[in-house]
């Protein structure tokens, strides 16, 4: 079953979306004020529930994942890659995943493998990546918008995060042959994460990767 963390390298390219992603963005230029980007990235981790649009482009291919995180323990939504998706959720120590299937499939009709899991924040891709803020040694700001470069494993990552109002709603990443976005939004306002209606629920195989 697939790990929610990021993948590829030290950059760990991982899970993203929300519906609406472009009315967020537009959100940025028209904030009133800003708070600090030590302070945006305090109130981010701290707000009860937020919606994520996790976009990666790579030689592969790209990667949509829609995921909402809900405090303290819950985080789930889909990976859309193509013309696939797979649904995923993880409640508590618990990781749901369901096989591969059109978008168009109705989701009272999911099989859910069930597998322990690390748990919801140690998995959720937005503390992922506002981890490396926290290890930027020089970062440079233009408006709303806060630049900073990390060089691990002989990869050059450039980060831009951006602030809107109280909390960060983007994150860019470039990295040789790969980028990441990574919009936020909805901040104790999203939808609260379940399992859907109907789905059936069965023990993921012995041997199943976590």
């Amino acid at each position: 079953m697939r790990d929610l963390r990021p993948t590829i390298s030290w950059l760990l390219l991982a899970m993203v979306g929300v519906v609406g992603a472009g009315a967020a963005v537009l959100g940025i230029s028209q904030a009133p004020s800003n708070v600090p980007l030590a302070k945006a990235v305090a109130n981010t981790l701290a707000a009860r529930n937020y919606s994520q649009v996790l976009t990666e482009s790579t030689p592969q291919g790209k990667q949509a994942d829609y995921l909402v995180f809900q405090a303290p323990d819950r985080l789930g939504g889909y990976v859309q890659s193509g013309t696939k998706r797979t649904y995923v959720y993880v409640i508590g120590t618990t990781e749901y995943q369901s096989l591969t299937v059109s978008p168009s499939a109705p989701t009272t009709k999911l099989v859910l493998y069930r597998q322990a899991s690390q748990g919801a924040k140690l998995l959720d891709p937005v503390r992922n990546y506002l981890n490396y803020v926290h290890e930027a040694k020089h970062v440079t700001q233009s408006g709303s918008n806060y630049s900073f470069s990390l060089t691990q494993q002989g990869q050059v990552g450039k980060f831009v995060v951006t602030v809107s109002g109280k909390y960060v709603t983007q994150v860019l990443l470039t990295v040789q042959g790969a980028s990441v976005q990574l919009v936020v939004s909805q901040f104790g306002s999203s939808p609260p994460v379940a399992l859907p209606a109907g789905a059936k629920v069965v023990a993921a195989p012995s041997g199943a990767a976590g």
